[in-house]
């Protein structure tokens, strides 16, 4: 079965009264990050369901689910970023 790249989702449900949450997801590189927690951490992380589809369901903790935006940085912090490459690239080279 092949699905389009809109059909390929990737979704997150929790409620508030469990503390687990499930993963279902069509994503390679989540797949294979949950394959690798569930194989660290059996005790948190599990796969609940393959899907023929080539999709896969997992079971983690709802504190496991997070937003993080990306850090948005001042010009005098990329300055200074920049100024300790430069700094790092020089002493590289000799």
């Amino acid at each position: 079965m092949t699905l389009t790249k809109q059909e390929q989702e990737t979704i997150i449900t929790y409620n508030e009264a469990e503390a687990t949450a499930n993963v279902y997801t069509h994503n390679r590189a989540l797949r294979r990050r949950l394959e690798a927690l569930a194989n660290e951490r059996p005790e948190d992380c599990h796969k609940s369901r393959d899907f023929p589809s080539g999709a896969v369901e997992y079971t983690v903790p709802k504190q496991w689910v997070k937003l993080t935006p990306p850090r948005v940085a001042s010009e005098a912090q990329k300055a200074a970023a920049r100024a300790a490459l430069d700094k790092m690239r020089a002493k590289r080279e000799f």
